[in-house]
């Protein structure tokens, strides 16, 4: 694996040297840091980051007034793009959390909805249409019988595909039934439009729903555009 602007300064130089600015990435499912194999770019900044001890990308002696985006390019690692308009980058730290995408491996005590979003039901052989770029998120049910919505969003890729993780806080307590699942439904966005709801969905907690692993494998967990509802 690849590791650009990793770069491992002298405590002392990094002390001598002013830091201007500084990118925190987080990874969303394990809130670990993640500092190899992405690429981080600051358009109109001279320079690169590097990456200090504590795994932040750092600008050293750099010109921040003249930053116009921020740009986080995952390359093959299993988390979405990025792109930060200069408004919504906090000097001198900014913290981002690197949202899961479909192909994202989650381990046991994630609780995860797996699936994919198409424009419409088709007759075989017709291939249906993907829905890309579309604003994913759970809603759940809380232990007052409330809908609530998850914090967590994520996007459909080029081929309708995504991944929709449900984490809560501490004092969020979702309602259960006896085999230890939750009720879900996914909540979907396309632009600026009205988002659109599919029916009730139990899922365990912890636990992927995949295909694989959901009962009514592929056709449960494709969504499709047309049918879900306002």
């Amino acid at each position: 694996m690849t590791r650009p602007f990793e770069v491992h300064l002298p405590l002392e130089e990094l002390h001598l040297r002013k830091v201007r600015f500084a990118v925190e990435l987080l990874d969303t499912v394990t809130l670990e840091r993640v500092t190899e194999g992405v690429n981080v770019v600051a358009e109109g900044v001279q320079g690169g980051p590097v990456v200090n001890r504590s795994g932040l990308f750092v600008w050293l002696q750099s010109h921040v007034g003249d930053l116009q985006r921020l740009i986080i390019d995952p390359r093959l690692l299993p988390y979405e793009r990025v792109t930060l308009a200069r408004p919504d980058v906090k000097i001198p730290l900014t913290t981002i959390e690197l949202v899961p995408n479909a192909s994202y491996s989650f381990g046991v005590g994630t609780t995860c909805l797996r699936g994919m979003l198409i424009e419409r039901r088709v007759i075989p052989p017709e291939t249906p249409a993907p829905v890309p770029s579309a604003e994913i998120r759970l809603s759940w049910l809380d232990s007052d019988g409330v809908w609530q919505n998850a914090s967590n969003i994520s996007h459909t890729d080029e081929n309708g595909d995504f991944a929709s993780i449900l984490r809560l806080a501490p004092d969020q307590v979702p309602l259960v039934d006896d085999v230890d699942r939750v009720t879900v439904r996914l909540a979907v966005t396309r632009g600026q439009g009205t988002p659109r709801s599919s029916n009730d969905l139990k899922i365990l907690q912890g636990r992927i729903a995949d295909p694989s692993t959901f009962d009514g494998g592929s056709e449960a967990l494709t969504f499709i555009w047309d049918e879900l509802q306002p």
